[in-house]
């Protein structure tokens, strides 16, 4: 299996769709529920892709991973580049905390 360079359009590609299953496991997690492994192993592939390109994570895709190593209790590598500037990670945080429930507390 040769490996072809990442094009553009195809690391856009892996954005979006990095950003669509960061909102799904975000969701599982905000409701209690779990998230299946295959989709925290592509979204950890995922990562590193981005990180192999010297690409930022999207911030989705900061948090979820986050979220699941603190689950695991793991640690997550760092991006590439810092957040993007006006993201506040932290505030993020502190308005999906109020969605968890009870049990989670």
């Amino acid at each position: 299996m040769t490996a072809e360079p990442a094009s553009p359009e195809r690391l856009s590609e892996v954005l979006r769709l990095c950003t669509v299953l960061s909102d799904r496991a975000l969701d599982a997690l905000i409701t209690g529920g779990t998230v299946p492994a295959d989709q925290a192993v592509a979204l950890a592939k995922a990562a590193r892709l981005l990180q192999d390109h010297g690409m930022e994570w999207p911030p989705l895709l900061t948090h979820v991973m986050h979220e699941l190593a603190d689950k695991d209790g793991r640690s997550v590598p760092e991006p590439a580049a810092g957040p993007s500037d006006g993201v506040d990670l932290q505030g993020l945080t502190r308005f999906f905390a109020g969605f968890r429930t009870k049990e989670q507390q």
